[in-house]
């Protein structure tokens, strides 16, 4: 299909316009559906040149139309064009007026730049559809000239007690007007929000079709935990539609049917595969079936979220990228913990430069006691101790150095007391990275004296998880020592599915890639193998 040409109009005072219009650029480019040409020249809106368009974005500052320009810009979003109108889009070419009435507004005035939290009132519009609320540092416009009932109002903040329009549509003859308010400088345009409603704004305007919505099954419903509920409830919020479920026992298909009235239930995942057209399924079954099941339901052309681990080993982990790509359908791992509240304040603390680079990692869960007797302690079918709240603390820790590995160590106790199951009681993984940087996890349930969940140096500085929901930062960035308690964040589990009906309903970037997933599985795989060798091991590069 051939991209849709774009203008960007950028320049005037007060705004880094050539920075964040390479921004613009980059990250609209980036959803392979649009080719943008960012310029200054207005004589680029007169008639004859936006012919070769489809859209057209604002964001530049003051000045006045020509009545040529005006006519062009005017006329061309009258007969269909698509019109995207960003921040200072409102303080542009305000002394004509055929241009506010087609914005919907005017810039009065603005404040500070500060961190304010943006309200998203259109959860209905395919713009907003499954953003929340969410706080973004920018300047906050004050319009003028804006009629709420000509528009249709999607996200609004607050400003001395009123309440401010933040983004809207509206019509203008037979095209269609977006504006958002937010977008002072690099800060605003890197902010993955508004990134997503500029590109969301683009394909409204464009009268991209939204598809028909998307049905979800569980292979598994579950009896510990609640998972398959669980589950169903965050598919539910993200707009997707629990139709199926497949589970052995009878008690647990009643309970289904009970949870979540009209779905079908069935006894083997191949009876649904033939009897359901179900469109996603989740496997919700122990660690040792996921790779089959994936590729069986793959096979059948369904989509497929695995429950964490994603298998047990990289041979499985590669069988089933395959067929999920000869299939042509995603894949994809249920890693919520990476929308866990202390986990985003660390990725945030980071962000900020309060460490410098980080160039050694602590992370350690457990405790002492025993594991239990159920198949999560069974090595035959869990792959070990490593593979339950381990897979998520190696996803963190990956997630959190953006460097190749180079080399893991493992040291796994075997059985040192619990000698009536078959799990190990003690894990311990080192993994050094090609920048320099070095992790240690540890698992274990022989840890009479236990470690903070976290242990982070950086060149700048250092945090420790002191528990009671915060972190205690110490940093030397500028040049002073400041020592300082930081807040976990809110976490945001149902952010994973929301993502997934995204990337289904909207071709926008899958979070968790079934080739992040396959990293953890290689660092838990090569542990094991580098405790049984007594050395270090190198990854291959197909995965490091």
């Amino acid at each position: 299909m051939a991209k849709k040409r774009v203008l960007g109009i950028i320049g005037g005072l007060y705004h880094p316009f050539e920075a964040c219009g390479e921004i613009l650029k980059r990250f609209v480019e980036a959803t392979g559906r649009y080719s943008v040409h960012v310029t200054e020249e207005r004589d680029a809106l007169k008639g004859e040149s936006l012919k070769k368009y489809s859209a057209v974005v604002v964001y530049a500052q003051g000045g006045r139309l020509s009545k040529g320009q005006l006519a062009g810009l005017l006329g061309f979003v009258r007969h269909g064009g698509a019109f995207v109108g960003l921040h200072s889009a409102a303080a542009s070419w305000r002394a004509n007026a055929a241009y506010v009435e087609m914005l919907g507004a005017a810039f009065r005035t603005h404040g500070p730049v500060i961190d304010f939290p943006v309200n998203v009132t259109g959860t209905t519009s395919p713009i907003t559809a499954r953003i929340p609320a969410f706080r973004i540092t920018d300047e906050l416009y004050l319009l003028d000239q804006f009629d709420p009932t000509r528009v249709a109002l999607l996200a609004t903040a607050m400003w001395k007690g009123k309440t401010q329009p933040i983004a809207y549509t509206k019509d203008y003859g037979k095209g269609k007007v977006f504006y958002l308010a937010l977008g002072h400088d690099e800060r605003a345009f890197s902010h993955p929000e508004f990134q997503k409603m500029v590109v969301r704004g683009l394909d409204w305007a464009l009268g991209r079709k939204g598809r028909a919505p998307i049905t979800v099954g569980a292979i598994g419903y579950g009896g510990a935990f609640h998972m398959g509920k669980l589950h169903f409830d965050s598919m539910t919020l993200a707009g997707l539609v629990p139709t199926a479920v497949c589970e052995p026992i009878a008690a647990r298909r009643k309970a289904a049917r009970e949870e979540f009235p009209g779905v079908a239930t069935y006894a083997s995942a191949t009876q649904m595969l033939r009897k359901s057209g179900v469109e996603l399924l989740v496997i919700i079954t122990p660690h040792n079936t996921h790779a089959k099941l994936a590729i069986e339901c793959l096979k059948a052309g369904r989509h497929v979220v695995c429950e964490k681990p994603f298998c047990i080993t990289v041979k499985e982990a590669d069988a089933m990228i395959g067929a999920a790509k000869r299939a042509n359908r995603m894949l994809s791992v249920f890693h919520n913990r990476r929308w866990d509240g202390d986990y985003l304040a660390i990725k945030d603390i980071i962000a900020r430069g309060f460490l410098g680079e980080v160039f050694h990692i602590e992370a350690c869960m457990g405790g002492y006691g025993h594991p239990g007797y159920w198949w999560r302690s069974d090595k035959r079918v869990s792959g070990g101790a490593f593979y339950d709240w381990g897979a998520h603390v190696v996803d963190w820790v990956l997630g959190l150095v953006p460097s190749e590995i180079k080399e893991i160590s493992g040291y796994f106790q075997s059985k040192r007391v619990w000698h009536d199951v078959t799990n190990e009681d003690h894990c311990n993984a080192v993994i050094r990275f090609a920048n320099g940087c070095c992790a240690n996890i540890e698992l274990s349930s022989l840890a009479a004296v236990g470690k903070r969940r976290w242990r982070i140096l950086g060149t700048h500085g250092a945090l420790e998880d002191v528990g009671e929901g915060k972190f205690r930062v110490v940093s030397f960035k500028d040049g002073i020592r400041t020592d300082s308690e930081i807040p976990y964040m809110e976490s945001d589990w149902h952010a994973y599915y929301r993502n997934v009906a995204d990337h289904l309903y909207l071709d926008e970037p899958l979070a968790v890639t079934p080739e992040s997933a396959r990293r953890v599985i290689g660092v838990i795989e090569a542990a094991e193998k580098s405790s049984r060798a007594g050395k270090a091991l190198a990854p291959p590069r197909s995965w490091a």
